[in-house]
């Protein structure tokens, strides 16, 4: 896992003192060491945090002809297959890394190559002969890759925000459409950030440069094509790839463990991980003295039921240092509306004295139905469908005459209808917008000086085809696993883990796992006000049954 940047200028040679700088702000994504490289009118630097072939894998790399230089930051999981069918077509390899398989891929294959490629990442090709750049980002957006493109043509990119600001040329302007957007959903959705010219490549996205022009390329697409399915013979392949999934992701030459909260995602991780090392896996827990909060003993449960070596912090209100806060704004970029990023930072700090690489649990809930907003959206979507205007307009009337109910359960029943009722008169991404937002679009306006009218659509970017024909309770889970999952969840997870110099893997966002998940039937997602339904059984062998019987919670902590 590294941190890697660059610029790139059309006359005279890129400054690589400038990549040096920016270097040294991504010293805690690769403490292990650091490289640049003067290429003309390119130049690119990394930091990496060594996980395979400890002793040689310094980048930049580049071919042995000289042609194609790679700075890469991420994990393939697939490698080994591919090596061997390299070696095979006459390569002669001199690393037993990743980035030696995708650079030679690259040189092979070009763009081409993306379609082999399963795993978390973000990188940049340098190609002599053409004298371009192409950066790419994963399909998935695990691993981010921010870019500024100037009027001149000058390209500048980097794994963060803070890095990308060492360049001079880089300016530092509020875009005010994206601040709207930020109190609005919690984050900021790719391709814009906070800063005026400054953005993010969006998840299976690739951009080319040659002679001060840009293009951005989609060539991946996330879309749901649900198809009839045997649910018992759907679960066995679920099985089959989850274990291919977490066998491929143990993978390193650095100790490797596993978060594990005691929910159903990070637990069947967890013991998968379990059958599958040779001795016990290390397992990480962060608990509270909150009982609303605190999962601490059914991680412990579960830790026992697989073999686990568990490992346990308490965090309460004499321990809690306060002044980690202003660390964690110092890494997660720009403003994250999650308060999540506080034990993420923790139990990331805390595994880190351990091991190098942590498995994670993170993606279910957006591929296989977890969330209740999922399930509301649903409900308003499928009233509003059934629903005269006419008839919902007077039950609004009717609402709105019964504000003055005193407090209890009765007011909020009608709060919740009143808003119910509102939300059946937009379309459906406002709806599901509206059911998460932290402010209504209007009242984020109001609180931005010259904030502009026209509004930015976190789903801007998802092609609308993809969105056409699917169930309202899919139709929210594309969205979800596009904005959400991409902006906030992935965003907090990679920010806080490499803060501490650590590797998080994603073993359900794994191409395996994914492609499958995007096949499968609603009725195997959701069974009743269950959600998860197949992945619940997926593993529920393995696991005790306290995990299935408690209720849901998210991974936060008593901030007050």
């Amino acid at each position: 896992m590294c941190g890697i940047n660059g610029t790139i200028v059309p006359e005279g040679r890129a400054d690589l003192g400038a990549v040096t700088a920016m270097n040294r702000r991504l010293r805690h994504r690769g403490p292990d060491e650091g490289g640049a490289i003067g290429l003309g009118r390119v130049a690119m630097g990394m930091r990496r945090l060594s996980i395979l072939d400890l002793k040689s894998g310094s980048q930049p790399m580049t071919t042995a002809d000289g042609r194609f230089t790679i700075v890469y930051n991420g994990e393939c999981y697939d490698t080994a297959e591919q090596r061997a069918a390299l070696e095979r077509e006459g390569a002669r390899l001199r690393t037993t890394t990743d980035t030696e398989v995708v650079l030679e891929l690259w040189a092979r294959r070009g763009e081409r190559s993306l379609d082999a490629l399963n795993g978390m990442f973000g990188f940049a090709v340098h190609d002599r002969d053409a004298d371009s750049v192409t950066l790419v980002r994963d399909p998935i957006g695990i691993k981010p890759l921010y870019y500024w493109h100037g009027p001149k043509g000058e390209l500048v990119f980097s794994s963060e925000l803070a890095s990308l600001l060492e360049h001079p040329s880089v300016p530092r302007q509020l875009d005010r459409r994206s601040l709207v957007a930020l109190l609005v959903d919690r984050s900021v959705a790719d391709p814009w950030t906070l800063l005026d010219g400054v953005r993010q490549l969006p998840p299976g996205h690739l951009l080319r440069w040659r002679d001060g022009a840009i293009e951005v390329e989609r060539y991946w697409t996330y879309e749901l094509a649900p198809e009839p399915m045997d649910e018992q013979e759907a679960l066995e392949e679920l099985r089959a790839r989850l274990d291919a999934s977490v066998r491929s992701q143990l993978v390193a030459d650095v100790p490797v463990g596993v978060f594990l909260s005691g929910g159903i995602d990070s637990s069947t991780v967890a013991a998968l991980a379990a059958r599958a090392v040779d001795g016990p896996v290390h397992s990480f827990n962060v608990s509270f003295q909150s009982p609303d909060f605190d999962e601490s003993r059914i991680a412990r449960r579960v830790a026992e039921h697989i073999g686990a070596e568990h490992h346990e912090l308490r965090v309460d209100d004499a321990s809690f240092d306060v002044e980690l806060l202003d660390r964690i704004v110092d890494h997660v970029g720009q403003p994250l509306g999650d308060m999540s990023c506080i034990p993420t930072w923790i139990v990331s700090k805390f595994a880190r004295e351990r091991v190098t690489v942590a498995l994670s649990g993170d993606g279910g809930d957006e591929l296989f139905g977890g969330y209740d907003h999922m399930r509301w959206a649903a409900r308003v979507q499928r009233f509003a469908d059934r629903t005269p205007a006419f008839a919902r307009r007077v039950g609004q009337a009717v609402l709105a005459g019964a504000a003055l109910v005193p407090a209890g359960g009765i007011a909020e029943r009608t709060r919740r209808a009143r808003k119910g009722l509102a939300l059946t008169f937009v379309g459906r991404d406002e709806q599901l917008r509206r059911l998460m937002c932290l402010f209504g679009e209007d009242e984020a306006r109001s609180l931005v000086r010259d904030a502009s009218s026209e509004p930015l659509r976190p789903w801007a970017s998802i092609p609308a085809e993809t969105l056409e024909g699917l169930e309202p309770e899919e139709y929210a889970m594309a969205i979800l696993a596009q904005t959400y999952m991409t902006s906030s969840i992935l965003t907090k997870v990679d920010r806080m883990s490499m803060a501490a110099s650590l590797e998080v893997r994603v073993p359900l966002l794994d191409r395996r796992v994914v492609d499958l998940a995007q096949r499968l039937p609603l009725g195997l997602k959701l069974r009743g006000a269950t959600g998860k339904h197949l992945l619940r059984e997926a593993g529920r062998p393995h696991l005790p049954d306290e995990v299935y019987s408690h209720p849901k919670k998210g991974f936060g902590l008593p901030l007050h």
